[in-house]
């Protein structure tokens, strides 16, 4: 007794120096969590779809979305360093496969027949893949999810004001869609899978206990912009995916199950793949029926028909379309030109080659092992791992028609990459979220305190 009182004499308190070292650690922290999730909100807003020309300076072929965008991840890798980590990244097989393919793709430039189209993508991709990570590991998810969803419902609100206001920018003009709402987008099918995205995750939010009307208001915002811009599928994907982590939910059983999903899709895409290869048709037949799927099949067959020049490695990120004599080919044949895949499994197939499809499919397959792993150990709430499996998904089936696997910066690879991030992580030590919420105490304080 005397011995631990003798000890208690002999302690000191904390030099004004090692206070004022920790307090400037909290500082820091809180400012750079600020950056963190303003950027996050800017990414949200500017990185899902092209926007119409007359709202971007420069029109037509700019690229101020995307520089801004960039600058925004740039911040949130700069500010991440001084954030307290919540994640760590655990070194499993699984997560060097999917290395591997990431890998592929970054120096896929080394070999296409368009270094100058090729290699700035590959440079914006590996910045986005970076900050994804950094932002992952420090950010909670929840908060994520409800960032992004700020910003989708921002895009939402100001595509129906476009669209409604001043019609000649928000609705199409062609006769294939006269009437129809791409809002603040230069595409409705953009506009279309925003609002998808968008009611998804207003409708996680509000299954896991956010009741405001704000979400509610989101909800119809997202249901509005998904029925003008008729995009019927993307609407019934969206409402599939919602189905997918409400059942998820109930039956741990049905999650496990979930988990393999993306694989499978894979191999239906492949599959898929082989049987234009071998039939060389310019359209699918099922049941006896002949589908082109809105004339995307026709680029489909357009791309495959070129495999063969450079099977293994592929093409090189943004390095097919962007081809003279492939554009001019294309328009040989069909008189209009697309530089768009409509597909995100041909994509992978024809700028990576079979080696990259490979390693996609073998990256998925270890998602799912993982998924599975870490949902045993409940290392997150079962919430967190219900909506990456939806999302996932989520993207996998809008793949199937549109493009957004291997995008060097839109929103929707980006959220792809994250739940790759936190499904190959897991918790660190518990952090204290008060620094965070709150400027720190002056110094002066704080001393005042620790000489009491």
């Amino acid at each position: 007794m005397q011995r631990s009182m003798k000890a208690l004499a002999l302690e000191e308190p904390p030099s004004r120096r090692a206070l004022l070292a920790e307090e400037s650690r909290a500082f820091a922290s809180y400012w750079a969590m600020l950056a963190i999730r303003a950027s996050l909100f800017a990414i949200a807003v500017l990185l899902n779809g092209d926007f119409h020309p007359q709202l971007v300076p420069g029109g037509e072929g700019s690229a101020v979305q995307q520089y801004l965008g960039l600058l925004a991840w740039l911040v949130i890798i700069g500010a991440s360093y001084f954030a307290p980590q919540r994640l760590v990244v655990e070194w499993t097989v699984g997560l060097y496969v999917n290395l591997a393919f990431y890998g592929l793709a970054l120096l896929s430039f080394l070999w296409s027949q368009n270094v100058a189209a090729s290699a700035p993508k590959c440079v914006a991709l590996l910045i986005v893949l970076w900050g994804s990570w950094r932002l992952t590991l420090m950010l909670d998810w929840e908060e994520i999810v409800a960032r992004t969803h700020d910003g989708l419902f921002l895009v939402g609100v100001a595509s129906c004001i476009v669209s409604l206001a001043f019609p000649s920018i928000g609705l199409q003009d062609t006769w294939q869609h006269a009437g129809q709402w791409n809002g603040v987008f230069i595409s409705k099918q953009t506009l279309g899978v925003v609002g998808a995205v968008q009611l998804f995750q207003a409708s996680y939010l509000m299954m896991n206990g956010a009741r405001s009307p704000y979400y509610w208001l989101s909800a119809l915002v997202a249901v509005i912009c998904v029925v003008a811009s008729g995009s019927r599928g993307g609407g019934a994907l969206a409402v599939a995916a919602l189905v997918s982590l409400y059942i998820m939910r109930l039956s741990p059983g049905f999650a496990r199950m979930m988990a393999y999903v993306p694989f499978l899709m894979g191999l239906v895409a492949a599959a898929l793949i082989a049987d234009l290869l071998y039939t060389q048709n310019r359209y699918l037949v099922i049941y006896g029926v002949a589908l082109d799927f809105t004339e995307r099949t026709f680029i489909w067959q357009h791309a495959l028909r070129y495999i063969w020049m450079h099977p293994w490695l592929g093409y090189g990120l943004n390095g097919f379309w962007t081809l003279d004599w492939v554009k001019a080919l294309y328009l040989e044949r069909y008189s209009w030109f697309l530089d768009n895949y409509h597909s995100g499994y041909i994509n992978i197939l024809v700028e990576t080659g079979f080696v990259g499809y490979g390693l996609f499919l073998l990256s998925y397959l270890f998602f799912g092992l993982r998924a599975n792993d870490i949902a045993r150990a409940r290392y997150y709430p079962e919430r967190y791992t219900s909506f990456g499996l939806a999302f996932t998904f989520l993207l996998f089936l809008i793949d199937f028609t549109e493009t957004f696997f291997l995008r060097s910066t839109n929103f929707r690879t980006t959220m792809l990459t994250m739940i790759l991030a936190m499904t190959f992580a897991r918790p660190a030590s518990p952090v204290h979220d008060a620094q965070e919420s709150a400027p720190p105490a002056s110094s002066s304080r704080r001393l005042r305190r620790s000489a009491r």
